[in-house]
């Protein structure tokens, strides 16, 4: 009987890898494996590359929570997320490779190489629409070579600003906006 579940354990634990365009690389000083829950926690200084489906960057932290089973990584600490020409920065970040969606919170810093700069409580990122939703005590810093549309003015603390990070434009500034609901989820559910 128990040579049975072992091969059957070994094809459960490989599926995942397949989901992924390409597998990606994963590095910590510390990991374990929880096979009960079928994800790895890493520790001390984690960094995980993926090129999955268009999304092609890094998630750097202290600590992370990684499942390749339903393809979500929660990092802690000082985390790092880069793509492209844009950089990331904040305390805690929510990744889900299926949706192609990044949640994050606490100190996020955005910085732009196309001279942007942006801070905020929380923000979102949708790698396919390449689309920015920051949120809560915005601020935005534009170097004087920065493309703004004529209509908006970033000069101010904002509730919400919608960033393209494909045509690098500023698409929506607004004093005003509840992003109460806008949480990172229990990495188990």
């Amino acid at each position: 009987m128990k040579l049975k579940i072992l091969p059957i354990l070994l094809i459960f634990m490989l599926i995942p890898l397949k989901t992924f365009a390409d597998a990606p690389e994963i590095s910590s000083g510390q990991s374990t494996f929880n096979f009960l829950k079928g994800y790895y926690i890493l520790k001390d200084d984690v960094t995980f590359t993926m090129n999955n489906r268009g999304f092609k960057g890094s998630i750097r932290a202290d600590e992370a929570i990684v499942s390749l089973i339903t393809q979500k990584c929660l990092a802690t600490g000082k985390v790092t997320l880069t793509q492209e020409n844009i950089s990331l920065t904040c305390d805690k970040a929510y990744a889900t490779f299926n949706d192609k969606n990044v949640i994050v919170e606490g100190n996020v810093k955005f910085d732009s190489k196309e001279n942007l700069k942006i801070t905020a409580e929380k923000a979102t990122y949708k790698w396919d629409e390449r689309i920015a939703d920051f949120y809560g005590k915005v601020k935005v810093k534009t170097e004087k070579n920065f493309e703004i549309d004529e209509n908006l003015n970033p000069n101010g603390t904002f509730a919400h600003v919608r960033y393209n990070v494909e045509t690098n434009k500023i698409i929506q500034l607004d004093k005003n906006f509840d992003a109460s609901k806008i949480i990172i989820p229990d990495f188990d559910s």
